[in-house]
């Protein structure tokens, strides 16, 4: 067996959360490989979804204490950047190019969830399923997207959905959908502070 072959058969171990992969080539090792796995089908399904429902009314609406008070979020949003920064410090993790680039790709992530799952979704099957089964169904659609785009063990998966619901929740209570996108920011960070490479071993 030629010594590309080898590597190929040889099982690739999983990390924190990313399951064990047969090939290298079945892992997700890279920050590309998130983009064009994760970002793009989470994106696709905002699109597609977002077009199919005619709630602006509604959104803007979820937006409105931004609209009311951008200068309030553009605070939090400098603490948060803060906040990571002092995170990333304490945890000898050095400000690069790629580490830039993955705390954005976070924002741009929770951004795109958020109104996927929390608002095109729900309203998109609204009308045949209710207002809750609507808010579960969502909810176990994003948990379960993390197995087959990010080849994330089930239990991350889980939770994944159990926080979709907890977010889908806060979005009812206070009706703030900036909020929520940021909260979703900070935990987000918390779970994968660093990019693939980093975390996949």
């Amino acid at each position: 067996m030629s010594a590309p072959e080898q590597e190929e058969s040889m099982p690739f171990p999983g990390g924190r959360l990313q399951r064990p992969a047969k090939s290298c080539s079945n892992a997700v090792l890279h920050f590309r490989q998130v983009i064009s796995r994760h970002l793009l089908t989470m994106s696709v399904i905002a699109v597609v979804t977002g077009l199919g429902v005619a709630h602006v009314d509604d959104w803007i609406e979820l937006l409105s204490p931004l609209i009311v008070h951008p200068v309030h979020y553009l605070a939090i949003c400098v603490a948060i950047v803060a906040g990571i920064a002092i995170y990333q410090r304490v945890r000898c993790i050095p400000w690069s190019a790629a580490q830039v680039g993955w705390v954005v790709y976070l924002f741009v992530i929770s951004f795109v969830e958020e109104w996927a799952f929390r608002v095109f979704l729900p309203l998109y099957w609204m009308d045949d399923l209710g207002e809750r089964a609507s808010i579960v169904v969502s909810s176990a659609i994003f948990g379960a997207l993390h197995y087959f785009t990010l080849r994330w063990r089930m239990m991350p998966c889980l939770l994944t959905a159990l926080g979709g619901l907890g977010f889908s929740r806060m979005l009812e209570v206070s009706g703030d959908l900036a909020l929520v996108i940021l909260v979703h920011w900070i935990v987000t960070f918390l779970n994968t502070p660093r990019p693939p490479v980093g975390e996949s071993r």
